[in-house]
């Protein structure tokens, strides 16, 4: 009878030891995707809304552009302490830029084209002087907006949203509103941000993304609205 008991205890204590383990996450571990996107989503709403106001103010340009700087740099220290996302989720990669360069480009000249073509159509000279300016000194802001809406709004989006056409056109309305001083910029730019957030969907690159917002930005100023935007900084 005490074999009996014995070898009862010892199936137990082997089924006991044998059972799954239950994965504990440390204190300071890993957050739960939604988690994260809500505040990516948040993060985003809040700086645009505070660039609307500081634009609607009339606030010189330099500090709009200062104060979404600091708020984007912050929420990078905070990405590298913390590292809720990789760089390559992001969009910082390498690996799908020969892919993501013939899409991003055709969509890019297909742009570029009808920009010149409605410079013609008004009489306006193609080369303006600001072009150059442009060019040199915008990938970093463009580059700044592309890791915002498409990094950090449109993951989040796809995340805490199902249907993919809200994904895409509330990014691309967030996108346009913090452009809302102009009407033809607004609808440009909600335009362009349509076109991006279905490029990054299927080849989430942001340099490249960075490179087609430098390209069209550096056109779209001088020839459709006659500004110059960097003597506003």
């Amino acid at each position: 009878m005490r074999c009996r008991a014995r070898t009862i205890v010892q199936q137990r204590v082997r089924l006991w030891a044998s059972r799954p383990q239950l994965k504990r996450e440390p204190l300071g571990g890993p957050m739960e995707p939604r988690r994260i996107a809500l505040i990516d989503v948040t993060l985003v709403v809040a700086i645009s809304l505070t660039y609307i106001a500081l634009e609607l103010s009339h606030i010189p340009k330099r500090w709009s552009f200062l104060t979404a700087g600091l708020a984007l740099f912050a929420y990078l220290v905070y990405l590298v302490r913390r590292r809720p996302h990789s760089w390559r989720d992001l969009g910082f990669r390498r690996d799908n830029f020969a892919a993501a360069l013939l899409p991003v480009g055709a969509s890019t000249l297909v742009a570029a084209a009808g920009v010149v073509a409605f410079a013609v159509g008004r009489g306006r000279p193609i080369w303006q002087p600001a072009v150059l300016p442009l060019l040199a000194l915008y990938p970093v802001w463009a580059v700044a907006q592309q890791f915002a809406f498409q990094g950090l709004l449109h993951r989040g989006l796809r995340v805490l949203i199902r249907a993919p056409w809200l994904q895409v056109l509330i990014t691309a309305a967030a996108f346009a509103s913090v452009h809302a001083g102009n009407p033809t910029l607004l609808m440009l730019t909600f335009a362009a941000g349509i076109t991006w957030s279905l490029l990054y969907r299927r080849w989430p690159n942001l340099w490249l993304l960075a490179g087609s917002h430098t390209v069209l930005a550096a056109l779209a100023y001088p020839l459709v609205l006659g500004d110059a935007p960097l003597s506003r900084v």
